[in-house]
């Protein structure tokens, strides 16, 4: 009987946490702390074998490592950022996350759904809440800074900065990803609830999710037509699609909704003015060149923990003030991969990358294509957002890692898709 409510109870913890991914991050941060407590006491008990805890243990060691460099780092130098490191301690973790799922992997399936039902709830509030601030003000508009938005795009992600819109970008994503790897509902609803999240996604304005999702679906199909021919149709159909997508953004290059990706095209049509101007992908495109400056500058060792922000500001001032304005209120890296070679150097872009292809090697070869779909354009994304240095990012790659590193007992205990 005990033991029957001890399970309930780690089951109900699972459930909070996935709903609280959610909400604030100081209650995700709560609710995980909790999840911890109680994978400890699941070692103890024991109710688990050990044996299935090793065969990925190569992930776990891996994570754990990443932890260690950013702790060394703190001892490296003295203005390191010890919050980074806090935000850091669910890699140190990730064993225990990982057996938590060892020992619910019946379960999975459920706290999958709980997930993508919380997602569009989420979403449908805040749609409900655009709605209402529209009618409100009696403007579709809102101007800040001397340039108008949406204000059905702009006030819901940006307000008050609780949610920023590329982590929820990514949640939908995933969403959307899971909803058909898991073939949750039937098709039907499928399709229509795949509509939902494609449109939250163009809409919320991360271009890095959209180029991310392009570039990834282009490297993704590509190589599963070069192993399977009964997938070309789909790889030609994909480029097919991004063709009348990339023409519809250059017709209506000009109007407010399609402003954010048209963008794009100033790059060859108007090349001197790049780094002069202070748009958001302008700063993106210099924020890369300093960064890359920075990188050449470090040692390619264990520099620090926290600092690629300071030394891409100290890289600015030294070598290009004279050369294009950059005015930022971050000196954000845009760039998991610098972040970590300017902080950890060669190890640290290293053990990353290395996470990374285990993950979807393992994917691959237990045919769950949807999911390895998503963590090819994780990785691609990767290159464009710092998704590892805030707390939100940082929850959603060790659970969803955990998940999804133990593939096989997955696909043995809950009913995946491995089709098209």
């Amino acid at each position: 009987m005990k033991t029957k409510l001890f399970r309930k109870i780690g089951y109900y913890l699972g459930v909070i946490f996935f709903i609280s991914l959610f909400a604030k991050e100081n209650i995700s941060s709560i609710s995980f702390i909790a999840l911890i407590i109680f994978a400890i006491f699941l070692c103890f008990k024991k109710l688990n074998k050990f044996s299935d805890f090793l065969k990925e243990k190569y992930i776990s060691v891996l994570m754990i490592l990443y932890f260690l460099l950013a702790l060394l780092g703190l001892f490296f130098d003295i203005n390191s950022k010890p919050n980074y490191l806090i935000r850091l301690l669910p890699f140190l973790f990730f064993p225990l996350i990982f057996y938590y799922f060892l020992f619910y992997k019946n379960h999975i399936y459920n706290l999958i759904k709980i997930f993508i039902t919380v997602n569009f709830i989420f979403l449908i509030l805040l749609d409900t809440y655009a709605i209402i601030d529209i009618i409100k003000n009696q403007s579709l508009f809102v101007s800040q800074a001397g340039r108008e938005y949406y204000r059905f795009l702009y006030t819901r992600y940006t307000d008050g900065g609780n949610f920023e819109h590329i982590y929820l970008s990514l949640y939908s994503f995933l969403s959307g990803i899971l909803l058909y790897q898991f073939k949750i509902t039937t098709i039907k609803i499928r399709i229509l609830l795949g509509f939902y999240l494609l449109l939250h996604l163009f809409m919320m304005g991360s271009r890095a999710i959209i180029i991310s999702i392009i570039l990834g679906g282009f490297l993704f199909l590509l190589v599963i037509s070069l192993k399977n021919k009964k997938y070309i149709k789909y790889f030609f159909g994909f480029i097919l699609t991004i063709s009348l997508l990339f023409s519809s953004a250059y017709l209506f290059k000009d109007t407010l909704l399609f402003n954010r990706y048209s963008q794009v095209f100033e790059w060859y049509q108007k090349r001197d003015l790049i780094l002069e101007r202070n748009y958001s992908v302008n700063n993106r495109l210099k924020v890369y060149i300093i960064g890359l400056e920075a990188c050449f500058d470090s040692s390619g060792g264990i520099d620090g923990t926290g600092l690629a922000d300071k030394k891409i500001k100290d890289t600015y001032d030294l070598k290009f003030t004279t050369k294009f304005p950059f005015k930022t209120s971050t000196y954000n890296a845009h760039n998991q991969y610098i972040n970590n070679f300017i902080d950890w150097g060669y190890i640290g872009v290293l053990v990353l990358i290395s996470l990374l292809i285990l993950i979807i090697r393992n994917c691959f070869k237990e045919n769950l294509l949807y999911i390895c779909f998503f963590w090819i354009c994780f990785s691609i994304l990767l290159l464009m957002e710092c998704i590892l240095y805030r707390q939100r990012g940082v929850f959603l790659f060790v659970i969803f890692l955990a998940i999804f590193a133990q593939t096989k007992i997955i696909n043995n205990n809950i009913t995946l898709t491995n089709d098209e």
